[in-house]
Parts: C-alpha cells; sequence; structure tokens
C-alpha cells in the first residue's frame, strides 16, 4: 500500500449512544457525518473514519496525521486535532454554575502501534496541549484483538487504559479555590495518575467494493482519584455506534 501516492477519500453517516461521566447525565443519541481522506503523506480524518479508509490495523489517528514509519510490526505516526474544552454553563446542571471554562488547543499526538502476532495487537498514545493552555500531558494504552469472519467482515475486541499528568487532571477534574468559591463546589485538587479503563467489541464489513458499514459497544469506567471528583456525576459510562460509508477504493 502506498500512501505517498494516494488520494483515498471516504464519507458517511453514523449515528451514536453516549453520555459524559462529568457534568449532564443523560445518555444521548447523536447522528452525524464521518469523513477521511488521504492526501499525499497526510491523511484527513474525523474519529472512527480513519480505520474505515483500508480496513486494516492502522494506528493512525483522527484530526491531521501522517506516518512516520512503518515496518512488518512497528508502525509511528503523529498528529495534530482540536481539544475543543468545555464550557460548564452549557451543562444542565445548577451544580456547574460558576465553574470556569476549560479552554479549547491544539493537541499533538505520537502513536506507536505493535503487531503482536497474526491477531493481536498494541498501541501507545502520548498527547499534549501545544498551546500551553493547561491542557497537560495524556498517554494511552490498548491491546485489540481482531478476529477475521470472512474476507470481507472482521471484529474487534479492544482494551484501554488512561493515564494523565497533573495539569491534565486538575484542569479536567478538579476545582480550583476560586471555582469553588464561584460555584459552591468543594475544592479539589489531584496528581497525575490513572483515570480510566475502557473495553468495546466493533464488527466492520466491507458491503460492496465502494460500501464499509461497522457497529459496536463498549463501556469506559473512572479511576481513582478522577472517580472521586466533584464533577463525575456516574463512575461508568455504555455505548454504541453504528455507521456506513462510501469510499473510492476496496
Amino acid at each position: 500500500m502506498q500512501l505517498e501516492a494516494s488520494r483515498d477519500y471516504l464519507i458517511g453517516l453514523s449515528v451514536g449512544s453516549s453520555r459524559d461521566p462529568f457534568g449532564d447525565s443523560e445518555q444521548k443519541v447523536r447522528a452525524g457525518g464521518i469523513w477521511a481522506f488521504q492526501l499525499g503523506r497526510f491523511r484527513f480524518a474525523t474519529s472512527g473514519a480513519s480505520a474505515l479508509l483500508y480496513q486494516g490495523r492502522e494506528t493512525v489517528d483522527s484530526g491531521v496525521s501522517t506516518v512516520l514509519a512503518r515496518g512488518d510490526r512497528l508502525s509511528l505516526n503523529t498528529s495534530l486535532s482540536i481539544d475543543e474544552g468545555r464550557d460548564w454553563a452549557d451543562e444542565k446542571d445548577p451544580r456547574f454554575d460558576g465553574l470556569p471554562k476549560i479552554r479549547a488547543t491544539v493537541r499533538g499526538r505520537l502513536t506507536a502501534g505493535y503487531k503482536l502476532s497474526e491477531r493481536w495487537s498494541g498501541s501507545l498514545r502520548a498527547s499534549q496541549d501545544l498551546l500551553g493552555r493547561d491542557g497537560g500531558l495524556r498517554l494511552d494504552a490498548g491491546v485489540v484483538y481482531r478476529h477475521p469472519v470472512s474476507s470481507q467482515t472482521h471484529w474487534d475486541l479492544s482494551f484501554g487504559a488512561g493515564w494523565a499528568n497533573r495539569t491534565y487532571r486538575q484542569t479536567h477534574y478538579g476545582i480550583t479555590p476560586a471555582g469553588a468559591a464561584s460555584s459552591g463546589l468543594p475544592a479539589y485538587a489531584l496528581g497525575g495518575g490513572f483515570d480510566t479503563v475502557s473495553i468495546g467489541w466493533r464488527i466492520t464489513s466491507a458491503l460492496s467494493a465502494r460500501w464499509v458499514a461497522y457497529a459496536g459497544v463498549g463501556a469506559s469506567q473512572l479511576q481513582g482519584a478522577v472517580r472521586r471528583s466533584p464533577l463525575a456525576t456516574t463512575a461508568t459510562t455504555y455505548g454504541a455506534t453504528a455507521g456506513i460509508a462510501y469510499r473510492n477504493r476496496r
């Protein structure tokens, strides 16, 4: 597969059900578009669309990404993405009134993927705030088992864990003394550590030479000090997603 000469693209629709463990506790159903395209060495993709373009064991991230190195077992990719931050004023829960906004920023990511066997693969992603907006550093590790159903269909079972440094965790899960004074919530400080574990299952199938569809379910659970944060309204969340897309290559 010669990514350097590629001009491949994918466009489709997806629907998903999920909820945020912080703030508004409602399970929400959302529908929207997904897309991805390859232009020379660079890939531009929404979340969930990148792997569909080639329906392979890809570790390339959403956003703008490129492959730095790829071997028989090891791959190294880098990417940029927008972290949209958070405005607590948008939440329906009045307890969060007065909390300061989490500012949007640009995150740079470096992802290493390793093929453990024909069916097992692992990845490690480092994500850093590049604009100095208190976004901090995240590390996310994952292991995936892939089971081929046929030449056109497979399902993946994935396990993940996330770690973040003090800056990231205090910005996203903590409450400063000023925030406590304006909201009435207790001040809450926390250092670096693991914050999430997750499990997911997803099936992907090429319906024809041009059409591909997928569906999946998953669960994520907060850990440690993040789980005890006054901002956390539930410890375990569940989600489901499905979609269909057209691509210009098989």
